[in-house]
């Protein structure tokens, strides 16, 4: 089925199912295996009000039915929110580019293991609760890889962003009385706390604006002469990312953190400690001297 077909098929079965729902967009699911499961978004009215929130759900479909469908979550803006917004600027930056319709929740692969993931901000209580949220397509489930809590009286700083820490990514927070720091564990598959690291040395360090740099890189055309349609669109932060992306498929160790541990994400890199620049194709070293081309415009 084309993505237009699939559209058309879920927007006939769920307004049947589901009234006063407004489809806004569709997101494949993307896996290493054939799957047909998509993320689909809807607008709703929020009872009682004239404000709208946003419905994320999840779609199986096979041989043009549908097969399962679910609930990922709700997202939606309020007065604190945006007061919260104001004062996490660069979280908020970090995420803009995955934004759902100007609201408080957010579509994106943030760990890199090929899944499209929601991070959504709910208001609850005394306080807000983030959650990494997904429909697994092999196992045919929702997991929930990461749940904390910030109460509203560590809102007078930055008390939540993506970092590195020691050659990982993962999500630095304040919980009130210290900063803690949670990376993702392939093995365990969640996100679990780092005991080790103390938060004097959490509150030092920050994230970048461009922290998802790589957002939109196909690494797999790295396997063919790139094209410059291949890289038109792209950030400087990207390119470096794009370019780097040639020695790390070879195995080559970064000296430069934010690079290593992004690669350290990705299950196809292996770093290599005899690794040389000798290993490079040339098909690697013209893509090289095309995406240098580019980050000097």
């Amino acid at each position: 089925m084309t993505i237009d077909e699939v559209k058309k098929n879920i927007i006939s079965f769920y307004s049947e199912e589901i009234s006063g729902r407004k489809f806004l967009n569709i997101i494949p699911i993307s896996t290493f295996v054939e799957s047909n499961c998509f993320i689909v978004n809807w607008e709703t009215q929020i009872s009682l009000s004239d404000e709208t929130a946003i419905e994320i759900t999840y779609f199986v479909i096979n041989n043009n039915v549908i097969e399962d469908y679910g609930l990922l979550g709700h997202t939606e803006s309020s007065e604190y929110l945006n007061k919260y917004e104001e004062q996490n600027f660069l979280l908020f930056s970090q995420l803009k580019n995955f934004r759902i319709e100007n609201k408080f929740g957010f579509i994106y692969d943030f760990n890199h293991d090929g899944k499209m993931k929601l991070l959504n901000f709910e208001e609850s209580g005394n306080g807000n609760y983030y959650t990494i949220i997904y429909f697994d397509p092999l196992l045919k489930k929702i997991r929930i890889i990461l749940s904390i809590y910030v109460n509203y009286f560590s809102w007078h700083i930055q008390n939540i962003e993506f970092i590195n820490y020691k050659c990982r990514q993962g999500i630095k927070f304040y919980t009130g009385e210290k900063f803690v720091f949670y990376y993702y564990d392939r093995i365990q598959q969640k996100y679990l706390q780092d005991e080790t690291v103390s938060s004097e040395e959490l509150e030092k360090i920050h994230g970048s604006p461009d922290f998802f740099a790589e957002a939109g890189i196909d690494y797999t055309k790295l396997d063919r002469p790139l094209l410059p349609a291949d890289l038109e669109g792209f950030s400087k932060a990207a390119l470096r990312i794009w370019r780097n992306a040639v020695y790390a498929r070879h195995g080559r160790i970064f000296k430069s953190e934010d690079l290593q541990a992004l690669f350290n994400e990705y299950a196809w890199y292996t770093s290599d400690e005899n690794y040389s620049d000798d290993k490079l194709t040339d098909t690697d070293l013209a893509n090289i001297k095309l995406i240098q081309k580019f980050e000097e415009k």
